[in-house]
């Protein structure tokens, strides 16, 4: 029997050899530890006084709002419920407010990402988004307060024709509301000007909160299946155990819970000009009407640039009325105004999960300088961007935006300039 040898080539052990050298010099192999691993990791920074929770599964902290009285944490939903059913169911302006100017330097050049303007304070875009869960319901909750300093407002429906605004506040608004002084509109609120009514939390707020990373949200609790599903949460309470609108933070405070560090860049996805887009129609006013006992209206001031925002007074007339600002007396106005078409799902009668996250090409509608512009919106890797049909970026125009939610269902009626909720079908 013949034997084979098998032989290795010059080649071949040069190769060999240059190996053995290569893995000698890197040394072993460290992995990364998984950030799932990571489940008891609080953030960095976060306090009992000032943080809320990392995770989910973490306790919620609690701070004191204007007062000292306390409400039950988790709210009696039924409360607004029963009202509605009972009834059957020029902002101020400051030199940050100014748009950045093509022969401002790179140096001055500190601009809010969610605005599109400067601010007279850029160390505060180093601090966390703080966001609240502000009351509709019952109506005697309107008017807010502190809302026209937010940069970003959401309108969410929340089941029974009642919406709940999550409000975005985000750059200098502290040291602006503080410069209010004496301007001092709520009731209770003698310890300084007050942020609300705050209100309990939904799960949709966690879909928004993802396209803000590190904000925090300030709630008046939430049921135990929702704040299951809450990270980052804050409880405040309320001055009147008996007023369910009393719930507010003081604008003394506001500093404290933003004092967490955060990247800006973070927060970079919207586009912004100062110049409206050719291809719009006009559309002065129009309406949106989420139930005949809650109407919204939105009518262009030429004057400011923005669209004033009035309410009804949920009596089923239809009748609309100037929505103020507490804190200045003044009528709440945005520069822009869009209609964001998300898929809705009921989940109880009070729980309605939207799809808010990682979709892509969903109809909207955005409202600026006067004019209406039918775009797409979308928030591919957890940023929020508006786009034209063909696909290109859709510029908002700087300032402040005020974002209605609405249900796939719902309609927009071109010739009387109404946007129209219409209920999404229950499964239950």
């Amino acid at each position: 029997m013949t034997r084979k040898v098998f032989t290795l080539s010059y080649p071949m052990i040069a190769l060999i050899l240059l190996l053995g050298i290569l893995l000698s010099a890197c040394g072993p192999v460290e992995i990364e530890a998984s950030s799932l691993d990571q489940t008891t990791v609080q953030e960095p920074g976060l306090s009992d006084n000032a943080g809320g929770s990392s995770s989910p599964n973490e306790p919620d902290k609690d701070i004191h709002g204007a007062g000292t009285g306390e409400h039950e944490e988790g709210e009696k939903e039924s409360t607004a419920s029963k009202e509605l059913t009972a009834a059957e169911s020029p902002r101020g302006t400051s030199d940050a407010s100014r748009p950045v100017s093509d022969t401002d330097s790179q140096e001055t050049r500190e601009t809010n990402p969610l605005t599109g303007l400067r601010v007279e304070y850029p160390e505060w875009l180093r601090k966390r988004p703080v966001m609240f869960a502000i009351s509709n319901f019952p109506p005697s909750s309107i008017p807010h307060t502190g809302e026209s300093f937010a940069s970003i407002v959401f309108e969410l429906f929340q089941g029974f024709g009642m919406t709940r605004n999550l409000a975005i506040f985000y750059g200098d608004y502290a040291e602006i509301i503080a410069a209010l002084g004496g301007n001092q509109f709520a009731e209770g609120s003698g310890d300084g000007n007050v942020i609300g009514p705050v209100r309990s939390g939904r799960v949709v707020f966690e879909d928004v909160k993802t396209l803000f990373p590190k904000a925090l949200l300030i709630t008046a609790g939430a049921s135990s299946g929702v704040k299951a599903q809450l990270s980052n949460r804050m409880s405040v309470y309320g001055s009147d155990p008996d007023d369910i609108n009393s719930t507010g933070v003081r604008v003394d405070q506001l500093s404290e819970l933003a004092d967490h560090p955060v990247d800006p860049e973070d927060y970079v996805s919207l586009t912004f000009d100062s110049a409206p887009p050719v291809s719009g129609t006009p559309a002065a006013s129009f309406r949106v009407i989420y139930n005949l006992y809650n109407q919204i209206g939105w009518q262009y001031d030429p004057q400011t640039g923005s669209y004033l925002r009035s309410h009804d007074k949920a009596d089923g007339t239809g009748e609309l009325f100037p929505e103020l600002d507490r804190l200045t007396g003044e009528q709440l106005g945005f520069e822009n105004v869009a209609i964001l078409w998300a898929q809705h799902r009921y989940v109880t009668e009070t729980i309605v999960e939207m799809n808010l996250v990682y979709v892509w090409d969903q109809k909207g509608l955005l409202f600026r300088d006067g004019q209406v512009y039918s775009v797409k919106w979308s928030t591919r890797g957890g940023k929020l961007r508006f786009e034209t049909l063909d696909g290109n970026p859709m510029p908002l125009k700087p300032g402040k935006s005020f974002f209605e939610v609405v249900s796939w269902q719902s309609t927009w009626n071109t010739d009387e300039m109404i946007v129209r909720f219409h209920e999404p079908p229950r499964d239950f």
